[in-house]
């Protein structure tokens, strides 16, 4: 038990520390530890620091800091847990001690005031016009919002299928504040979140942001794709692709096979990772790991640049903004030092590809 309770955020979860049995199932499939191979690196380790944290035997610092900011929040560990700990809350909590503390990273700290100052994780003043369309509002989202033209294909292909969202102008889901620690100034955020989309329930584009807006704010999202896979036409590309699941599609909506239906409805051929589904292996990109260790993400992402390369097919498609776009980066790593090429392609591009051929045939 602990002895010296002095923390505001993690006092909630000193039980389910204590539930921890050490038995580092966590460790299986851990994107970190299987790259840095410390103990402390693991869920198990980040937990016994919590807890060290919470009992005042260890002292706030830049070293546990590094050690609890090095998560890429891909769920597997929670997934794998026998005692069901609700670990990436534990460690939510736990970064939120380090930020009260004075170790948010410089990265971080300049996320969270462009999202304090403009409403998105980039800064951007300039964001999409509000449409006021249709019945289902729609929420677009920062990685969305910070890619335009991505954003414009989902109207595109949404209005190509008949389906009329309603676009209104938006803040962050406050996501980057929660799991990087700022509690407080998510709490503040929560308020304009309300006030700017006052709905119960929204169709999404990112899988982050649907996942959040589920548990951060009680609303009914949908995918889009979940959207989309009710009224596509089928199609016939006659392509072969492998298809990285996203964890927070996988883990966290448990969205499985409606990418996979969408993609077979439309002519394209599916050659299965070794890790995929539930158990697919993460890109490197979630968490906050991308801003504070790129070197570690492009090496978790380069992992699963190889699984997919070991299928034999060019093309690797995703979900997820974040996974394309840091698996594109390491894909190009891979082909610059290694001479083997794989393509990595967003699924709204290859549903976009499919409207058309659909249209020809």
């Amino acid at each position: 038990m602990a002895t010296k309770t002095r923390t505001k955020h993690l006092k909630e979860y000193e039980k389910q520390m204590n539930m921890c049995i050490r038995c580092a199932y966590c460790f299986e499939k851990c994107p970190v530890i299987k790259e840095v191979q410390w103990d402390s690196d693991g869920a198990r380790g980040k937990i016994i620091m919590s807890y060290g944290i919470l009992c005042g035997e260890l002292e706030p610092s830049k070293y546990i800091a590094d050690k609890l900011f090095r998560c890429t929040y891909c769920r597997d560990c929670m997934d794998r847990c026998p005692s069901k700990l609700d670990i990436l809350e534990i460690f939510s909590n736990a970064r939120a001690e380090l930020v009260d503390a004075g170790f948010a990273s410089d990265t971080h700290k300049y996320i969270i005031e462009n999202i304090k100052k403009t409403g998105n994780i980039y800064g951007d003043t300039e964001v999409i016009t509000p449409e006021q369309k249709g019945e289902t509002p729609l929420f677009i989202g920062c990685q969305y919002l910070g890619r335009p033209n991505k954003t414009k294909k989902y109207i595109k292909i949404l209005e190509k299928l008949g389906i009329e969202p309603n676009v209104v102008e938006e803040v962050c889901c406050g996501f980057p504040m929660e799991v990087l620690g700022f509690k407080d100034d998510y709490e503040k955020h929560k308020k304009q979140f309300k006030e700017k989309f006052p709905f119960n329930e929204a169709i999404t584009l990112c899988p982050t942001c649907t996942v959040f807006l589920k548990e951060g704010h009680e609303i009914k999202a949908k995918h889009v794709l979940q959207v989309i896979l009710e009224k596509l036409p089928k199609a016939n590309l006659g392509m072969k692709v492998t298809y990285h699941d996203p964890c927070d599609f996988s883990r966290g909506l448990k969205i499985i096979d409606e990418p996979r239906q969408i993609l077979k409805k439309l002519g394209v051929e599916i050659v299965e990772m070794k890790n995929s589904r539930e158990n697919s292996r993460c890109c490197g990109g979630g968490g906050g790991i991308l801003m504070t260790d790129q070197g570690l993400s492009n090496d978790i992402a380069k992992k699963r640049i190889h699984e997919a390369l070991d299928t034999g097919v060019d093309i690797l498609v995703t979900s997820c903004p974040t996974c394309e776009s840091t698996l594109k980066k390491a894909a190009q790593e891979v082909s610059e030092k290694e001479g083997k090429t794989i393509s990595v392609r967003s699924i709204e591009d290859i549903i976009w590809q499919g409207l058309k051929n659909a249209e020809t045939t």
